[in-house]
């Protein structure tokens, strides 16, 4: 047996006489038998002419039934560029690492077995990542499903850490620690973070322009929802001595001057909270924000008004951790004011007690 002038074609000589055969065919498929190109040209040219566009479309197929394949091709869908800037940057990075694993993984040989130990196994020391991945293989399931029949869901079956990831609010000690830094570039934008309420890439994202009449103006990226949010004595202050940038008209900046993006805000949070045993990250103060307006007494409605959430259920569960004793002293301070109230009103002969 030998190779040939042709690519694919295999050549096998058995008593004296070579026969021509097409190789490229599916794993464990008897190869193909060729007329000979001596005896008859132009039969051979129309097979192996035949044989290669076959082989070609087979080429395709498991290219496009390929993991690699679904991503690239969910890259390009409507779904993925209505994503927020930020929330495509961040699937971007765990897009790659799922890239490592299963690039040229069939689809239909995906199973959740696998990603359980090839991604929340192997990902346990940082369950965030873990978490982050699995959601974005959910995505990516759905995306499949419409377009590949009888797939079936690979993460069937998988539970998050949960818990484990959530973005927590920081704890009062370290978040005062950080409103006092000596870092005045941190210790701003952990102002603006904490007294906006807004997520990280909302918080990058304000100018010096929207400030008018004791508000900033923004429009949140991942809801569109434009919010006027009047601004805290502590954050008007923290402006106040805030050094603008000659590079850009953003309110943060980052070491070298140029705009601070929300990637780097999460390095200097975690650097920042690690070194004081914690680690927490910029979307932690949103909560930190929404636990402190409940505990100031606002109303959902008010509460919603600086957030700009649209979910009373995600307002409620990025508030759930706001303290339950403040809460009770402020409710039954109210209940001893309406009674002293009461009393009053009584002793004036306007009610009876």
């Amino acid at each position: 047996m030998s190779k040939s002038m042709w690519p694919g074609v295999r050549v096998k000589t058995a008593k004296g006489k070579r026969y021509w055969y097409w190789t490229r065919v599916e794993p464990g498929a008897p190869w193909v038998r060729l007329p000979s190109p001596y005896e008859d040209a132009d039969g051979f040219m129309r097979k192996l002419a035949h044989y290669q566009r076959t082989a070609a479309r087979i080429t395709e197929n498991k290219r496009e039934g390929a993991f690699g394949a679904m991503v690239a091709r969910y890259r390009q869908s409507d779904a993925y560029k209505r994503l927020a800037e930020n929330t495509r940057l961040s699937y971007d990075r765990y897009l790659d690492r799922l890239l490592v694993a299963y690039s040229d993984a069939p689809l239909f040989e995906m199973t959740p077995e696998d990603i359980q130990e090839r991604v929340m196994d192997a990902n346990a020391d940082t369950p965030g990542a873990a978490d982050m991945m699995l959601t974005i293989l959910r995505v990516l399931y759905k995306f499949a499903a419409k377009r590949k029949r009888g797939l079936v869901d690979w993460t069937a079956g998988i539970d998050a850490y949960g818990n484990r990831t959530e973005r927590q609010p920081w704890p009062e000690h370290i978040l005062n620690a950080a409103k006092g830094s000596d870092d005045s570039l941190f210790r701003l934008a952990v102002h603006l973070a904490l007294y906006t309420g807004q997520r990280p890439g909302d918080v990058c994202a304000m100018t010096w322009n929207a400030i008018q009449g004791g508000y900033i103006r923004v429009r949140q990226q991942k809801t569109g929802t434009p919010v006027e949010i009047a601004m805290h004595p502590d954050l008007v202050a923290a402006l106040a001595t805030a050094k603008r940038s000659d590079r850009h008209l953003f309110i943060l900046s980052n070491r070298q001057g140029a705009a601070l993006t929300s990637k780097v805000f999460l390095k200097w949070c975690q650097a920042f909270t690690r070194e004081r045993g914690g680690n927490f990250t910029p979307h932690g103060l949103r909560k930190n924000a929404t636990n402190e307006l409940f505990e100031a007494g606002c109303t959902a409605a008010e509460v919603a008004a600086i957030t700009g959430h649209k979910s009373l259920s995600m307002l409620e569960h990025y508030g759930k951790a706001r303290s339950q004793p403040k809460l009770a002293a402020r409710a039954i301070g109210k209940w001893t004011e309406t009674e002293q109230e009461r009393e009053n009103r009584a002793a004036n002969g306007k009610l009876p007690k």
